[in-house]
């Protein structure tokens, strides 16, 4: 989290039209979460999803791993017993919302699940007595913001399967092995130029496209205009380095979001070069 957003987000808080009266903040809890599963049947040397499941109260939201120009990326990390190895964190498809002076924010409403994958050695124990545990905060809006935490914890043996987990993993991006997006990609501009444009030439009908950029720390990305026109849409943004800030700046990776015409919206992580080096 760079200063720069974290200072919005706080502005936000304390100062802004997102300002919290201590009673919410202190009493009045808007998230539930809690540690689920994908399965109960936890085999030596198989692989496992592990997660957390959170619950949002209606009208409220929480934050993608990019918030957008305010707000805190929900924030979630394991605990696992000696040899287990977890994999990155997966996030579903985010939404797009405007905030407070029209601030674009990325999250999610109603309930998502936050996972990641756990290879278990292949001389593991699964008993009671090893457990799991996750640290999660997150901050949830609605008009007003409310800093959220929680330490989670249960044995292996005891964890909820979560019913809905397969629900939550076909909303991952498609992974590049699995299948090609409807469109091919080609990237002008850079951080020489100050804006870059992704464009996107479709091979059938071309479908709604959100795009959500996840750019390091070291890096500025704002006014996106997307444009469809015939087979090709424009995806333009403005774009700067920060200074002080540490982190890549030699390219932004992305995430494109296309919405076909049942609804279905599909997801496929892009990256672009930002420098000829």
């Amino acid at each position: 989290m760079s200063a720069r957003r974290l200072l919005l987000a706080f502005a936000m808080i304390l100062l802004g039209g997102w300002s919290v009266p201590p009673s919410i903040a202190a009493e009045e809890s808007r998230v539930q979460a809690r540690l689920v599963a994908g399965t109960s049947a936890l085999e030596p040397g198989s692989t496992f999803w592990l997660g957390v499941h959170f619950e949002i109260e209606d009208g409220w939201h929480i934050y993608w791993r990019n918030p957008g120009g305010a707000g805190l990326a929900t924030d979630v990390r394991f605990e696992l017993p000696d040899d287990f190895v977890a994999g990155p964190l997966q996030w579903p498809l985010p939404i797009a919302f405007i905030q407070s002076e029209g601030i674009p924010g990325y999250g999610y409403e109603g309930s998502v699940v936050l996972a990641a994958e756990v290879t278990i050695p292949p001389d593991a124990a699964i008993s009671d007595l090893q457990e799991v545990r996750a640290e999660v905060s997150w901050l949830a809006c609605k008009g007003v913001c409310v800093l959220g935490s929680a330490d989670l914890e249960s044995s292996l043996a005891e964890i909820d399967e979560d019913p809905t987990f397969q629900t939550w993993a076909d909303r991952l991006p498609v992974a590049s092995e699995t299948g090609r997006p409807p469109f091919s990609l080609s990237v002008t501009g850079g951080l020489s130029e100050g804006s870059i444009t992704h464009w996107l030439r479709w091979s059938g009908k071309p479908g709604a496209v959100e795009w959500f950029p996840n750019p390091s720390e070291a890096l500025e990305v704002g006014d996106v205009q997307i444009q469809t026109r015939g087979g090709l849409t424009k995806i333009d943004a403005e774009i700067q380095s920060r200074k002080g800030a540490t982190g890549s700046t030699a390219e932004l990776p992305s995430l494109c979001v296309v919405t076909g015409e049942n609804g279905d919206r599909q997801g496929w992580e892009l990256t672009a070069k930002l420098t000829n080096d």
